[in-house]
């Protein structure tokens, strides 16, 4: 067994005797590199081959479903609210036969207050996709917290019941202290 430094996320790690001077893959970042090769002056460096996307970032991955469930949940609110809108007498008489023998207490209620809830929706909606790009571009922590929390709440369609598991995975994320700290990294200056 030979350690070596990952050429990907510089962890050092162990690799079988067999494998020097053959492609392999970080245990770690998920990277594929060439191992050294054995040498009369000792092992040469390992050469990158491929750099996992993921790995680059903890925060790539729930930002983009964040990003994701944000904009799949802004889109349908905004079909929904478009239709409400556009034919207002048939969104009620929908509502009306839906809830009919069933709910006919809430029915005028929810004709009347509807619309402005899904106005609600459609603004989580646009908080949860703020928050997956604060966290995509590593920018205002705070913004991608609320962002994570909103998507716990953006419950209007089904299909928007997506952003519950990314809401959790991004504020678990988030709430890393190592995580944090690079969001308050300052920016390199521009060359």
């Amino acid at each position: 067994m030979e350690s070596v430094t990952c050429p990907g996320c510089q962890k050092t790690i162990r690799i079988p005797d067999d494998v020097l001077g053959q492609a392999a893959k970080c245990p770690f970042c998920k990277c594929h590199f060439r191992a050294p090769i054995r040498t009369p002056e000792g092992l040469t460096e390992p050469v990158l081959i491929k750099r996992n996307p993921f790995a680059a970032s903890r925060t790539f991955g729930p930002g983009a479903a964040l990003l994701f469930t944000g904009l799949l949940g802004l889109f349908t609110n905004v079909v929904d609210l478009a239709k409400t809108y556009a034919n207002p007498e048939g969104f009620a008489q929908q509502t009306r036969d839906a809830f009919a023998g069933r709910f006919d207490e809430w029915t005028e209620f929810t004709v009347k207050w509807r619309p402005r809830a899904v106005w609600g929706f459609a603004a989580l909606s646009l908080l949860t996709a703020g928050g997956g790009l604060a966290m995509l571009r590593m920018r205002r922590h705070g913004l991608a917290m609320i962002g994570a929390t909103a998507a716990f709440f953006n419950a209007n369609h089904c299909c928007c019941v997506l952003s519950v598991p990314a809401g959790a995975w991004a504020l678990l994320v988030l709430m890393n202290p190592e995580v944090r700290a690079q969001f308050q990294r300052p920016t390199p200056p521009a060359t």
